[in-house]
């Protein structure tokens, strides 16, 4: 990919992921790395995260210790370890200035609209078509999988969301519930769903374990 290319691509993204509030921004309009949400919700986010991290790992050490399929859970951490992290350092800020100032720079700002339509159509096609692949991927073991990826596709609908800045959507998502935005709790939501998926299926699978070594004694 060509230099102008990947600043078009850098540009097609900044515009539609917009720039929040709480950027780490400094008075010329330079990104800096910083805490993106240094609130007492966002730490609680970024900490639930970690522990949803824990808690697939502690299923991918258990998956492989019992020969059964891990990939799954393999895929979880990394995905789960990126998104906490970034929680906290706020790349898409980064992204989101770099793209504005080019669009300025290079004089089509105003046409900007058009190139945020494509990006989130371009968007919504990929993260469908990554869930529909991975559900494919995993098929024969869908019923353990099932409750965790439900929270990963609540993350991904509140990632979708997120980018959707310039639509009236973005009103709906800074309402506050109790000085909640809708949505944080979208995000808050997903992760508790992964979470639950995670113990979930470790209780699932050590019962499993346990039965069958109570029927190899019998056998004996």
């Amino acid at each position: 990919m060509t230099q102008p290319h990947c600043r078009a691509f850098a540009l097609a993204m900044g515009l539609a992921a917009g720039v929040p509030a709480r950027a780490a921004v400094d008075a010329q309009g330079n990104w800096f790395p910083s805490i993106g949400d240094p609130s007492v919700l966002g730490w609680f986010t970024a900490a639930l995260y970690l522990v949803t991290v824990a808690l697939a790992a502690r299923n991918l050490a258990f998956a492989k210790r019992t020969a059964v399929p891990s990939s799954f859970w393999l895929s979880l951490c990394v995905l789960m370890f990126a998104l906490g992290v970034n929680k906290q350092l706020d790349l898409q800020t980064w992204v989101g200035i770099t793209g504005r100032r080019l669009s300025i720079e290079q004089g089509w700002y105003a046409d900007r609209r058009i190139v945020q339509g494509v990006f989130i159509v371009l968007l919504c096609v990929g993260v469908t078509g990554a869930l529909l692949v991975a559900r494919r991927h995993w098929i024969q073991l869908w019923g353990e999988y099932r409750l965790a990826f439900l929270g990963v596709s609540l993350l991904c609908l509140f990632i979708v969301v997120r980018a959707i800045t310039f639509h009236h959507i973005d009103r709906v998502l800074r309402l506050d519930l109790a000085d909640i935005r809708l949505g944080a709790l979208l995000e808050i939501c997903g992760v508790l769903v992964v979470g639950s998926g995670c113990i979930w299926w470790h209780r699932l699978h050590r019962r499993r374990v346990a039965r069958f070594f109570r029927q190899q004694a019998l056998r004996r």
